[in-house]
């Protein structure tokens, strides 16, 4: 074999082996995703949303993990002589996807991490005091309490908001603070870390205003928000138009809908001269933000670097596009339901716009909603009651049904509940914490949502608030019905959504002077009430017994449809508690006949076995005694005076004997003047309770 020929069959070896891998590549992730997609055969939108997830991003993306883990092997400095190329890549897509004119960017596999990196590349190396970073009042405790552990020489101070706004910095209160903090001799202002889309809100801070005022003061500016990815939706954007900050993060798992994905922290500042000194010193120097870059995983920076050259622009603004519109439409309809209250829309112009967060010729349109957070408020339909906390509190309990009926119904919207959250009252100049829904589309992937779903959601939102406002005024009416009722009794129950509770008091019980027996008369007829009521209406349930100033029992009361529907559910309960009332009088009545007659019953078998005993003599009822006088001397087979059973009849309520049931073999039913007469034409025998003592 020649060595021409022996080049060739090695190569044919090396493309057969290559082509070998490639299909061992692809069956072991075909085999992969059909044991996934396996486990949803049941669902089959999961299965058309994670395909097209796949078709639309993840297929794009390609082998980053292999990529990643090539690049990680290679020797440090031949790391610091490739990075530059592809940092430059994904520099040129995020100015021109993003919009956004950085210096250089950072990918951070953790939010925490994100902010570290900026914090101590931001940090003054000239200053040995505590560095002041001022937050809005609802900042992340726990993202707090893990930058304060992980750098020493930093302090946090809460920046409060005048009106009210937990998630907005206050720019006087701001101004005050750091006027204070720049001439303490032990701290200094350091950073302020602003909001474009607060997590909760999605309101923005003033960046232009802020970012003027820091300026004078030499601090930095850090921006967050799902609000500063909003400028890739717009098609054209000025050159000289930028976001008015330092540094900036976006989180783009969330924008884009790919999981994954890194934080993209991306600094605006120019480097500081100290710093582009040191640069300019060796050739051989690294930039100092790559250093973060170095030595971390690169799958970070590789994944965002593979999107940006295989992934179209229009894929990747899908999520965020729909995202967009979904809040939109939510929003516009909520404001047209009536007694729903939108509590991120006030001053909606004032908070959201472009230029809040822009330079100087940024546009002047609104920004896109990120978040709709919205709660059940009837403002000025029930008078003076709507200022009491108890009816404040009330309409708590009314959100979280709502909640509850929203998110079974609509698991999809991925609604959430946040609890305890202020705003201002539409009658009251103060802040109220009350509980709200939150729809936040962004933060899940919602591709299997369409706005038919939304308009089915809203048309059943509107028919619940229907509901809402039927139970409140059954509710506020419930005593003034009750009053037409004898015996009926409203009970006050705290921590229920429903009308409320009402306890029936039967005639022969004095309400003002109740003892066990009358308690214990009542429990058992609530309880019946309540069997029977819940088998025919879900509206009823039983409830009490566990309050120690009243461990009575009674029925609550729910939901209703329409406010008429609570006078039908009092005639209810007034009609099926007569009822019970008079069959329960009717037993007890019985049961004492009853035991009448097992006393008389007693006493004549008593009588009879005494005349018996007479008649035998005192010899035959001894042991062995008795046998040898039956030998000697049988007693007769019928004797008149043999023990005779009794039966009781219950229409009559007389102890009869039983010596013609036992003659005739069949119970005899005998007229008596004190039998019903509506017996007389029936030819059943009548219910008795036989006792019989034999010898």
């Amino acid at each position: 074999m020649t060595s021409e020929q022996a080049e060739m069959e090695n190569k044919t070896l090396s493309v057969d082996n290559e082509e070998q891998i490639v299909e061992l590549n692809n069956r072991l992730k075909t085999d992969f995703m059909s044991h996934c997609l396996s486990y949803l055969h049941e669902d089959e939108e999961a299965r058309q949303c994670v395909h097209l997830v796949w078709n639309r991003y993840l297929e794009c993306v390609g082998d980053v993990a292999v990529l990643a883990a090539f690049f990680d092997t290679l020797p440090y400095h031949v790391k610091t002589s490739v990075l530059p190329k592809y940092q430059n890549e994904i520099l040129q897509w995020c100015e021109k996807f993003f919009h956004i004119h950085s210096q250089t960017i950072l990918c951070s596999t953790y939010y925490s991490e994100a902010f570290q990196r900026v914090i101590r590349y931001a940090l003054k190396t000239d200053q040995y005091k505590k560095a002041i970073i001022y937050i809005a009042t609802d900042f992340e405790p726990n993202l707090k309490f893990d930058l304060t552990s992980s750098i020493s020489n930093i302090k946090f101070e809460h920046v409060q908001n005048r009106n009210s706004h937990d998630d907005m910095i206050d720019l006087q209160q701001l101004e005050e603070l750091i006027k204070r903090d720049a001439n303490d001799t032990l701290s200094y202002p350091f950073m302020v870390i602003a909001n474009a889309g607060s997590p909760f809100l999605g309101r923005c801070d003033d960046l232009k205003k802020i970012k003027a005022l820091c300026e004078q003061y030499d601090v930095w500016v850090h921006v967050i928000g799902d609000l500063l990815g909003s400028l890739a939706l717009l098609p054209v954007l000025k050159d000289n138009v930028s976001i008015m900050c330092d540094s900036l993060t976006i989180d783009i798992m969330k924008l884009l809908g790919i999981q994954n994905l890194p934080y993209l922290t991306c600094f605006l500042r120019p480097l500081n001269n100290e710093k582009q000194a040191e640069d300019n010193d060796s050739s051989n120097k690294v930039h100092p933000l790559d250093e973060f870059i170095l030595h971390s995983p690169s799958i970070s920076f590789l994944s965002v670097w593979s999107i940006s050259q295989r992934c179209s622009n229009e894929n990747l603004l899908h999520h965020m596009k729909l995202s967009f519109e979904l809040a939109d439409l939510l929003l516009t309809r909520l404001k047209q339901t009536k007694h729903i209250r939108i509590l991120n829309d006030e001053c909606e112009k004032e908070y959201n716009t472009y230029s809040r967060i822009c330079s100087d010729d940024a546009l002047d349109n609104g920004l896109p909603r990120s978040v709709v957070v919205f709660r059940f408020q009837p403002d000025g339909l029930f008078g003076e009651c709507e200022n009491n906390d108890d009816f404040i509190g009330y309409l708590d309990l009314l959100t979280l049904w709502l909640f509850d009926k929203l998110s079974q119904q609509y698991s999809k919207m991925n609604l959430e509940l946040l609890k305890s959250i202020h705003f201002q009252s539409v009658k009251s100049k103060n802040q109220l914490p009350a509980h709200v829904l939150r729809f936040a589309p962004l933060e899940h992937l919602v591709d299997n949502i369409d706005q038919d779903d939304m308009l089915t959601f809203l048309d059943d939102l509107q028919r619940f608030t229907d509901i809402l406002l039927a139970t409140i005024a059954a509710r506020v009416n419930l005593s003034t019905s009750i009053a037409k009722h004898e015996n009926l009794v409203a009970i006050p129950i705290p921590n229920w959504a429903g009308i409320g509770a009402v306890r029936y008091i039967p005639s022969t019980i004095n309400r003002a002077d109740m003892n066990e027996t009358s308690m214990y008369e009542v429990n058992r007829i609530q309880s019946e009430l309540a069997r029977q009521l819940q088998s025919n209406d879900s509206a009823f349930s039983l409830g009490g017994g566990s309050d120690e100033l009243d461990s009575m029992l009674y029925l609550r009361l729910g939901m209703i449809r329409k406010r008429e529907d609570l006078e039908i559910l009092l005639q209810k309960i007034a009609h099926a508690g007569k009822e019970i009332e008079t069959s329960l009088k009717y037993i007890e009545d019985m049961a004492e006949k009853i035991k009448e007659g097992i006393v008389k019953a007693q006493k004549d078998l008593e009588d009879e076995n005494l005349q018996l005993l007479a008649q035998d003599g005192l010899l035959r009822q001894l042991p062995l005694v008795s046998n040898l006088m039956s030998w000697w001397s049988p007693a007769p087979s019928a004797s008149p005076l043999a023990t005779k059973g009794r039966s009781f009849d219950l229409n009559s309520g007389q102890v009869e004997s039983t010596e013609d049931t036992y003659v005739y073999r069949m119970q005899i039913k005998k007229q008596t003047v004190h039998a019903p007469t509506h017996n007389d034409a029936t030819a059943t025998s009548t219910d008795s309770s036989e006792q019989q003592h034999q010898n």
